[in-house]
């Protein structure tokens, strides 16, 4: 396989939501779907118990351990996913292998089953502790949401506003104005002008076309596509 050592045998569940589709959809402003979606993802993640499972015969069949080893823990919850991975060099099953399980009481379950006999070999079981941020997975959904958005966002560079405002001030009265465009995710103020990101299709081609428009107190602004970085 290109660029990797490791092939494998997994199965996962179609219920999760596939991120990429997501994404996409914030393009038509659905950002507070687009969060919701993500925390229930998130949600599934973490309602996953992780098992490293060792002791197998490395040199058997994937798609023979795979069943075994459903069959195996089937009555201790969900089987939710096994990963099984294979050296392509040497088609050997690489050890350990990780089974995913969903719902109450299922890590314990499974556990007991540690020493058991799976064609001929005797199988050790241990938890895979997962890492965790301290986050909410609501606040890590914003988050995750707020950053994506921003790394996709396009700039309006704003010129013609009243200079002597405080930066506050005119950040507060610039989100207000272009605020109907699309997802204002940045506002810089820079020395002669401002810098206004926005995200959304057809976010930036709204906002040119408030050139011309009163900020207030009588300033025109000259509104036009920043260009992009290299």
């Amino acid at each position: 396989m290109e660029g990797s050592r490791i092939e494998g045998l997994t199965l996962k569940d179609s219920r999760t939501v596939p991120v990429e589709s997501e994404q996409q959809r914030t393009l038509d402003g659905d950002t507070d779907k687009f969060v919701e979606n993500m925390k229930s993802l998130m949600d599934y993640h973490e309602s996953q118990i992780r098992i490293s499972v060792e002791g197998f015969n490395t040199s058997g069949d994937p798609v023979e351990l795979y069943t075994s080893l459903q069959r195996l823990f089937e009555t201790c919850g969900e089987v939710d996913n096994i990963e099984i991975k294979i050296d392509p060099v040497t088609d050997q099953l690489i050890s350990p292998c990780v089974l995913v399980l969903r719902g109450e009481g299922a890590r314990e379950r499974a556990l007991l089953l540690d020493g058991s006999d799976l064609r001929g070999r005797k199988l050790t079981l241990s938890p895979i502790e997962q890492p965790t941020d301290g986050m909410t997975t609501a606040a890590r959904a914003a988050k995750y949401v707020a950053d994506f958005q921003r790394s996709r966002s396009e700039a309006i560079s704003v010129t013609g506003y009243d200079p002597s405002l405080p930066q506050e001030d005119l950040k507060s009265a610039l989100s207000k104005h272009f605020a109907s465009c699309g997802e204002i995710t940045d506002i810089l103020i820079l020395d002669s002008r401002a810098l206004v990101h926005l995200y959304g299709l057809g976010s930036v081609h709204r906002a040119v076309q408030l050139h011309g428009t009163d900020l207030g107190g009588g300033f025109k602004l000259t509104v036009q596509e920043a260009a992009r970085e290299a």
